[in-house]
């Protein structure tokens, strides 16, 4: 039974919180090897026959408990943006810098920052996508969610021309996108 506390909302679970839920009413354990998790977001725990082993323990200098600098560790963002460039945009005459990255500690978190520095402006997103981006496009209103329809019939893709034709038919300012999604989205 869910609790309801006066001028609290009930948030929804979503994506693999919402699997994973849905797998302990029916057995899920982490400690029964019958069952396996291929979630993104929620990976396995303990060793993996044939790899590594895995770290159980990270010692922090105490000195390193404080919150980050405003603009994050830069030397972080950079390796980030490194990564992006070496995995997906090797040849382009483009490439990221640190300034094209922002870390945070989870996709909502992400999202929440990204939707608190939008003014008030039309912002395209593509159904279907991740669903945590209908939770937060139900919670912020300086910005006004304009869906965009991808279906079956075009591999869920979109053309370049009809992408064009949605920004400025709707006089969209910004277009919420998961490229390349996980682990760097």
């Amino acid at each position: 039974m869910e609790m309801s506390i006066p001028g609290f909302r009930s948030v929804p679970k979503t994506g693999v919180i919402y699997v994973m839920s849905e797998a302990a009413k029916y057995g899920f354990s982490y400690d029964d090897s019958a069952w396996a998790n291929l979630g993104q977001g929620s990976p396995e725990t303990g060793p993996i026959p044939d790899a590594p082993p895995r770290i159980t323990n990270l010692t922090i200098d105490p000195t390193s408990h404080r919150y980050s600098d405003i603009q994050g560790n830069l030397d972080l963002r950079q390796k980030v943006a490194d990564y992006y460039n070496q995995m997906y945009r090797r040849g382009k005459k483009f490439q990221y810098t640190y300034e094209n990255v922002s870390i945070a500690g989870g996709g909502r978190i992400a999202l929440t920052r990204l939707a608190a520095a939008l003014g008030n402006i039309n912002m395209g997103h593509f159904l279907p996508d991740y669903t945590a981006y209908e939770e937060l496009l139900s919670v912020f209103r300086a910005f006004v969610p304009i869906p965009i329809l991808l279906d079956y019939e075009s591999d869920y893709r979109i053309t370049s021309a009809a992408l064009r034709k949605e920004i400025l038919g709707r006089g969209l300012r910004a277009l919420l996108l998961s490229n390349p999604c996980n682990p760097t989205g």
